[in-house]
């Protein structure tokens, strides 16, 4: 907070994993409320191809144990500790972390226990499913899967997005352990099925199609009034960020008046929470405007 009594003023920190959305229509509507906006998240888009080949290019070897995991999974029903289903399509989920500094070690550690269990067992084992299912939030945080694609939303349905527009990307069609392309891993996406594979999410799997097919969403960004925002903006913004398409990135800083990037392909989406002290001094210089 700066100031007081009515010239009380607050200045926000914001990470939203939950959309950049979020963020526009609090410069929007709280103008009068707000001395500064802090944003050290991208603005969201996807990447996840290349992240993929950034994986299989460190891990050449993951791409045979990947299969032979998908192999296993298509011949076994397999129950994870939290009591949903771990099926190909849940494996291939762990891509989701692919954007956050370290996760592609941590990835590469699920697939080495899964396949050591196998080659030895021939079984996964408990200590590693249970791993494995705490890699996730959404038995825990059934809005974020819920809400995740209609909060995007304006006048129209996302009809399940994910799972239509992923057809259109070959490198991600590829589930077979058979095949000779590697099997790609998603990225921050929810797909239908996955409220028949989490516990939480199977009896809200009614509502999903419900929010899926709805349209009536009202409009979310006003742009006349970003256009002429007062509130300082101080925002990251990763070259190199999975969740986050770089151009799109840009383009929408152009359209919010008084808004300052810090751009870098030095750092990730996760940044504020693995390199907080690096990435805070670069946005408290633009706020303070030292940078020369």
């Amino acid at each position: 907070m700066d100031g007081h009594g009515p010239e009380l003023r607050w200045v926000l920190l914001r990470q939203l994993s939950f959309k950049t959305v979020s963020r526009m229509v609090e410069i929007q509507y709280l103008l009068e409320a707000l001395r500064s906006l802090i944003s050290p998240e991208g603005l969201k888009e996807e990447k996840a191809a290349e992240r993929n080949q950034s994986y299989y290019e460190k891990y050449p070897e993951d791409i045979q144990r990947v299969k032979d995991i998908v192999r296993f999974l298509e011949k076994e029903d397999v129950k994870l500790p939290s009591g949903g289903n771990l099926t190909t399509l849940r494996l291939r989920q762990l891509g989701m972390v692919f954007g956050a500094h370290g996760y592609i070690d941590y990835v590469h550690d699920i697939i080495l226990r899964f396949t050591s269990d196998l080659y030895q067992f021939g079984f996964l084992t408990r200590p590693s499913l249970a791993a494995f299912d705490e890699t996730f939030p959404f038995d825990n945080m059934v809005l974020y899967a819920l809400l995740h694609e209609p909060c995007y939303l304006q006048g129209a349905a996302s009809n399940w997005s994910a799972h239509r527009m992923i057809e259109n990307f070959p490198q991600f069609q590829n589930t077979s352990a058979d095949d000779k392309d590697p099997i790609f891993f998603t990225g921050e996406m929810i797909f239908r099925d996955m409220f028949s594979d989490y516990d939480e999410l199977i009896p809200l799997r009614e509502t999903a199609d419900i929010l899926a097919q709805h349209s009536d969403w009202p409009d979310l960004y006003d742009e006349a009034q970003l256009a002429k925002n007062e509130v300082p903006v101080y925002a990251a913004t990763y070259v190199d960020d999975m969740y986050v398409h770089f151009d799109y990135a840009r383009e929408t800083a152009s359209r919010i008046k008084n808004c300052k990037q810090f751009v870098t392909n030095a750092m990730y989406h996760s940044a504020l929470g693995h390199k907080s002290e690096e990435l805070m001094k670069q946005l408290f210089a633009l706020r303070d405007d030292i940078i020369d």
